[in-house]
C-alpha cells in the first residue's frame, strides 16, 4: 500500500511538472522577439510552367512573352495576354501580407474584384507563384506557375 501511494504521489508530481513546463509557450506573447516577414510579390512574374488537368502544356506552345508585372503600388499590368483571371490591367492585393494565400485582381473600371488561393513556394532557392485557374470552360483547370525575373 505504501508503494502505490508513493507511485501514485510521483505520477502526479511527474504530470504537475510537464504541464507547468510545457505551458509557458502557450500563450501569444514572442519570448525571443522574432517577427514573421512581409512577402514581397512584387516585380515581374514570367510562366515557367504551364498545366491543364494534370498534362502538362508548357511546350504546346510559347508561353515566354507572358509577363505579369506586380507593382509596389498595388497596381498590375499583363504583358502578351494569355487566357488568365483578368484581361486588363488594374490593382492587385494579398489577404495578409506576412502568410499570403489569397491574391485579388480588380480591373481598371471593374467593381467585381477576382480573388484566387495561391501558392508561394521556394523552388531551387526562388521564389515561384503557383495559381490555379479556369479562364473561360470550367470544365478545364489549369495551374500556371510563374517565377519572379526582377524586383522593384
Amino acid at each position: 500500500m505504501n508503494m502505490n501511494r508513493l507511485t501514485t504521489i510521483f505520477l502526479v508530481l511527474a504530470a504537475l511538472t510537464m504541464t507547468v513546463a510545457c505551458s509557458s509557450f502557450d500563450d501569444d506573447s514572442n519570448p525571443y522577439g522574432v517577427e514573421e516577414a512581409v512577402k514581397d510579390l512584387s516585380g515581374t512574374w514570367k510562366l515557367k510552367t504551364v498545366t491543364r488537368n494534370g498534362s502538362d502544356i508548357t511546350s504546346a506552345m510559347d508561353f515566354t512573352k507572358f509577363s505579369l508585372k506586380l507593382n509596389n503600388d498595388g497596381s498590375y499590368s499583363l504583358e502578351n495576354y494569355l487566357p488568365f483571371v483578368v484581361s486588363k490591367d488594374g490593382t492587385w492585393a494579398v489577404n495578409d501580407p506576412k502568410h499570403p494565400f489569397m491574391i485579388t485582381f480588380t480591373e481598371t473600371g471593374s467593381a467585381a474584384p477576382v480573388a484566387l488561393e495561391f501558392d508561394y513556394p521556394m523552388v531551387n532557392g526562388q521564389r515561384a507563384i503557383s495559381i490555379t485557374l479556369s479562364p473561360g470552360c470550367y470544365s478545364n483547370s489549369y495551374v500556371y506557375t510563374m517565377y519572379r525575373v526582377n524586383n522593384q
